[in-house]
């Protein structure tokens, strides 16, 4: 396990009990940090049925998972794309921990991917996807990435991008120009940050067990009337393992590059894929 003792870290779109976002964090207070979990306001009657079964209270639930660990936790409702809300979030991290270690930019929008051509693309729908997807990621790192570098300890910032962001893929809308986008700020930033010890990397998911890629293999469904169960072989058909990943093995991944143990990586985009893509 990582050594990531007393370290404070942000984890951004964290509120889904299936999402990669509550997995990293979990991770992240095992191997010892402190977490602040991020998560926007969602209306508990849009909550899919698992989590309404389960009373499930989005991030304040993650943040009482993280205290049960014994480590320190933070919720914080904050929309990533408004500038005020991300600043007023760094300044409750500062407050309420005095540094930042780490920032996981994992909050996204999946756009329709799965059924939506370009030409067939709400310009709305596109505008949101890249405010989410890499605009925010930009706001969170350009404002939690200066205090991280104000408090001279170096640290990591990790965004997650997706196999999407690898290759174009057919009717995937605005989420593959989105995920390319985070790749290359990934390289900009950790390029930019070299010298200042803190290092910048992405992790890049292929199909995982959560309800944003349930969502994705239901619009595709759909999209081409295909019999409940037909996609979803296919996809693990296709992935060299021959199944979906574990959102903990996407965990851990973070955490590994977020620790000292990768003290010498940075700028690289790392696929979590069971060898769908080798690049």
């Amino acid at each position: 396990m990582a050594d990531l003792q007393e370290k404070v870290a942000l984890v951004t779109g964290a509120a889904r009990y299936r999402g990669i976002g509550r997995a990293i964090a979990m991770r992240l207070a095992a191997d010892g940090a402190h977490v602040v979990v991020c998560g926007r306001n969602r209306a508990p009657d849009t909550f899919p049925e698992h989590e309404k079964d389960m009373g499930w209270r989005g991030i304040d639930s993650v943040a009482e998972e993280v205290r049960a660990m014994g480590r320190r936790a933070l919720a914080i409702t904050a929309d990533i794309t408004r500038k005020d809300e991300v600043v007023a979030m760094i300044d409750s991290i500062k407050a309420e921990f005095g540094r930042l270690d780490i920032i996981v930019n994992n909050a996204g929008d999946a756009s329709n991917a799965g059924s939506s051509p370009i030409f067939e693309t709400d310009e709305a729908v596109w505008y949101n996807t890249m405010d989410v997807n890499i605009n925010g990621v930009f706001l969170v790192s350009k404002w939690g990435g200066r205090f991280m570098q104000s408090c001279g300890n170096g640290g990591s910032i990790v965004m997650i991008a997706s196999l999407a962001g690898r290759v174009g893929l057919v009717e995937y809308g605005a989420y593959c120009a989105s995920k390319f986008a985070v790749i290359g700020f990934t390289q900009q930033l950790a390029l930019e940050l070299a010298k200042t010890g803190i290092r910048v990397n992405c992790v890049s998911p292929g199909s995982h067990s959560t309800d944003m890629m349930d969502g994705t293999i239901a619009r595709t469904s759909e999209k081409y009337d295909l019999p409940d169960g037909a996609l979803k072989e296919q996809l693990d058909n296709f992935i060299p393992m021959g199944r979906q990943g574990k959102v903990s093995e996407l965990a851990s991944v973070v955490s590994f590059v977020c620790s000292d143990d990768a003290s010498y990586v940075t700028g690289q985009t790392i696929n979590v894929d069971g060898g769908a893509r080798l690049d």
